[in-house]
């Protein structure tokens, strides 16, 4: 049996909604036990030492992207080209044994020079700190093989399973060490040491297991010929989410810092979304892209999973008073510009990661380091210029200007090799509206928290799918080729029926 065959038997038409939905709901969950830590830190820790939480969290992000070397993709876009799926188990088990000696070799190598570099990005911060983040980076690394085998597989259910229970139980090992053993920043780095250093083990029996522990690297050379490249997009993609913070803790005080990643935490479940999304219908596309209607399709695609990303935005700009007052306290009120600067620059972000698949579906993964490497030069130059007269609000601009340069040249790139074309109609009015939508809600009273004004904003996002379905004149919003798109999108072999 092959392993595109393991991989799509028995999902036909009518459950490749159901696939998608499970994505999504797996990833909304993990995030909720994410998004509960906040109001959790805003308890027990102090504004200053949430400022380093962010800080540390963030280092321990961006690295966590780096470890891998890419090899992660790799599994994703050479798993089905195996004619045996035990082949491919033994080829991903490969994989991540490789992951696992680069990410423990990188990590030893940062935490041995730590004390060289770790107080020129962190001043007020301790390099103990910084070294146990980069320990928890390398920890994060090694756990995202099992993920990325279950994506290709197409299955959603152990994806999320895996996704929800690892978070949780680190969030408990967190709680444990921060409430229960009061060490306060300390605390929640080594809580996210437990937690993923056991998840890191559990990859290793999940990966390594169908694979009858017989890893092989004879297409490691290939493998990494085709991941390397994207190596400096992963360093690209650690500066783009990292040099504000960077900037930010030399010239703001940790407080600041607090108050922005916390703005900054809500809005990513955005990019969280559409991801999810993206991932459902990613093997789909890997087998259908290049054949017969591939592109139309993809055009669909990309159009429908961008008004639901407007849609999401919408609602999380309009929210932002209730969501930052639901999570923290007064202190924080200046999360709430952070969150809706941060979430117009998320939309982009999502925009982007789309236009990237034609480029790994061709094999053009050295333009992926292109784009992103001139949005994180657009960033850093936007942070160096805006942070110093407008502080963290200036982060969070330059954050638009970075995520919008990368995904430009990400569409520039995509059209050389892939027939992208969206549908630009639909797109821009839809953009339009939900814009309009928004400042409506800027300038309306709509603040306190009223019943009222609750009911009001519900009713400005409401009017957002119902502008777009009553548009005069061809439809923005169709129905039926929504309909058509839910059963298509996880699905990568026979449709039933």
């Amino acid at each position: 049996m092959s392993a595109s065959t393991t991989a799509t038997a028995g999902k036909g038409g009518k459950r490749m909604g159901m696939a998608s939905a499970i994505y999504v709901g797996g990833a909304l969950l993990a995030k909720v036990a994410k998004f509960l830590l906040v109001p959790f830190y805003v308890h027990y820790l102090t504004l200053a030492e949430v400022g380093i939480v962010v800080f540390l969290q963030a280092v321990s992000y961006a690295l966590a992207r780096v470890f891998p070397l890419g090899l992660g993709q790799a599994v994703k876009r050479y798993y089905v080209e195996f004619d045996d799926v035990f082949e491919a188990d033994r080829f991903t088990a490969g994989i991540w044994w490789t992951v696992t000696a680069a990410a423990v070799g990188l990590a030893a190598l940062l935490m041995g020079t730590a004390p060289i570099w770790g107080q020129v990005i962190g001043s007020q911060i301790a390099t103990s700190l910084i070294v146990l983040a980069v320990a928890d980076a390398a920890l994060q690394g090694i756990g995202t093989i099992p993920l990325m085998r279950y994506i290709v597989r197409q299955e959603p259910m152990a994806h999320s399973a895996f996704s929800i229970v690892q978070i949780v139980s680190v969030t408990a090992a967190v709680v444990l060490f921060v409430a229960g053993f009061g060490w306060g920043v300390e605390g929640v780095i080594w809580g996210e040491i437990v937690g993923y250093g056991v998840w890191a083990l559990a990859s290793a029996v999940i990966v390594n297991a169908p694979a009858r522990w017989r890893p092989t690297f004879g297409r490691l050379r290939e493998a990494f010929r085709y991941s390397i490249v994207l190596l400096p997009h992963l360093v690209f993609v650690w500066g783009i989410t990292f040099a504000d913070r960077l900037i930010l803790e030399a010239q703001v005080s940790l407080d600041a810092l607090g108050v922005y990643g916390v703005g900054y935490q809500m809005a990513t479940v955005l990019t969280m979304v559409s991801i999810a999304i993206s991932n459902a219908w990613l093997a789909r596309f890997f087998r259908t892209g290049e054949g017969e209607g591939g592109s139309a399709e993809y055009a669909r695609t990309f159009s429908a999973i961008s008004i639901l990303t407007l849609f999401l935005a919408l609602g999380l700009f309009v929210f932002a008073d209730e969501i930052i007052a639901v999570v923290a306290n007064r202190e924080y009120a200046g999360a709430v510009l952070i969150l809706r600067l941060v979430v117009v620059a998320h939309v982009f972000h999502a925009a982007n990661q789309f236009f990237m698949l034609p480029l790994f579906l061709v094999k053009q993964t050295r333009h992926i380091s292109t784009s992103t490497g001139l949005g994180l030069v657009v960033n850093v130059v936007a942070n160096l210029l805006l942070i110093p007269a407008l502080g963290i609000v200036g982060a969070a601009a330059a954050t638009i200007a970075g995520y919008l340069a990368a995904t430009l040249s990400s569409f520039a790139f995509a059209r050389r090799g892939y027939p992208v074309r969206p549908e630009w109609r639909a797109l821009a009015i839809a953009a339009a509206v939900a814009t309009a939508l928004a400042v409506a809600a800027l300038a309306l009273p709509l603040h306190g928290g009223s019943i009222l004004a609750i009911l009001a904003k519900l009713g400005l996002c409401v009017a957002f799918p119902l502008v777009l379905l009553l548009w005069p004149g061809r439809p923005v919003l169709d129905r039926a080729d929504l309909s058509k798109l839910t059963r298509q999108l996880p699905g990568i072999g026979r449709r039933s029926g």
